[in-house]
């Protein structure tokens, strides 16, 4: 018996590292942010990675009850998915790329305009190359392949640009291949992923890892799921509205804040512009009209209202029903983090990232600290 207790709670000269607690729990902080730090090194690589099991983690559900309840094999389920969302994509660039690439170049064609207006109105001292964007934007519009001739007779700035714009654009080519054949097999192998994790949580704590892990699941899915519907149908809604209203760039606004609705508070950033482009485009011209505020300023804010009631009161509360406990001001401060660290991807997975560390300090840390100052 002595032997027995003496080899399960060895003395503290005789305990590995990894045996005392606060060193395995520093381990543990260390490996996790050393394993952020090179993902975040290495994003270029694992954005298509992590794209495509995000996809296979949202999805599952949906091939996970087409399994069960319609007896589908998972790689069909994920193959006609993937032919439907495919489709999807393809009908909506051929129907609606053409009014949004004609929008962005009618944009930036007015663009200096505008900026001569604003300060012209307010008094600024304003330098900006208006006749070489106008060129530009002149040139995109008509033919694309005078983009590449430029590149190649062109200065070397010219050649830097394109060859920018054609690295980006070579990347996402690459990943719009890549992406649909990671999301293939993380959702064929999903279950078999998760069940290989199981049998290396420690058996004394494995119904409470379980417990923490559903609770994120909630969480997470939740948040991604309901947010990118919330998201699509609000873009819709006031693409449809501003087009009623005579906004200009309608579609391009509508879209780009249904976008930025995935971020919490995002949304509020198109509202402002639809009304000030809406202004310029009204007073831009050698023949511009008196000014109609309730064109101008009141359609586009009503219709912008009464979108952000429905997504409000009926959208997010429908669709979005799982919370993810955080504060408005805890909400605030993780986008501005998370986009100042790590951009786009980390204005987006702020909020879920948060919510698993909320979940966290609950159920773990907090719960130890409790412990240590009851018994101190």
């Amino acid at each position: 018996m002595d032997i027995r207790d003496s080899d399960n709670n060895p003395s503290p000269a005789d305990r590995h590292l990894w045996q005392i607690t606060a060193v395995r729990d520093v381990i543990l902080i260390i490996l996790c942010f050393s394993i952020l730090w090179a993902g975040y090194s290495l994003r270029g690589i694992l954005t298509p990675v992590l794209i495509g099991l995000l996809l296979a983690y949202l999805f599952n559900p949906f091939i996970t009850y087409a399994q069960k309840n319609w007896h589908l094999p998972r790689p069909l389920t994920i193959t006609l998915l993937l032919h439907v969302l495919i489709a999807a994509g393809v009908g909506l660039v051929i129907w609606l790329g053409p009014i949004l690439q004609d929008q962005v170049a009618t944009l930036t064609e007015k663009g200096p305009s505008y900026l001569e207006k604003l300060a012209h109105q307010y008094g600024i001292d304003l330098e900006y190359p208006g006749e070489h964007l106008q060129d530009a934007a002149s040139t995109v519009k008509k033919n694309v392949i005078s983009i590449a001739q430029a590149a190649i007779t062109g200065t070397s700035q010219a050649v830097g640009f394109i060859g920018s714009i054609v690295s980006a654009t070579g990347y996402v080519l690459i990943a719009s291949v890549l992406v649909p054949i990671y999301f293939f097999f993380f959702a064929w192998h999903f279950p078999a992923m998760v069940n290989k994790v199981r049998p290396y949580l420690p058996a004394s704590k494995k119904d409470q890892i379980l417990k923490i892990l559903h609770r994120m699941d909630g969480a997470v899915g939740g948040f991604f799921r309901g947010r990118f519907i919330v998201a699509l149908l609000m873009g819709v809604m006031l693409s449809i509205g501003w087009l009623i209203a005579e906004v200009p760039y309608w579609f391009l606004l509508g879209i780009g804040t249904g976008l930025l609705s995935i971020i919490p508070y995002g949304a509020t950033l198109g509202w402002p512009f639809a009304v000030l482009l809406k202004y310029l485009d009204t007073t831009t011209g050698s023949a511009a009209p008196d000014i109609d505020w309730l064109a101008i300023a009141v359609w586009p804010s009503v219709v912008y209202g009464v979108v952000q009631l429905l997504e409000g009161w009926l959208l997010t509360p429908w669709i979005q029903s799982q919370s993810t406990e955080l504060s408005a001001v805890s909400i605030l401060i993780v986008v501005f983090v998370g986009g100042a660290v790590g951009g786009i991807f980390g204005l987006i997975l702020a909020i879920p990232f948060a919510a698993c560390v909320k979940i966290l300090l609950q159920d773990v840390i907090l719960i130890r600290i409790r412990r240590w100052a009851d018994e101190n």
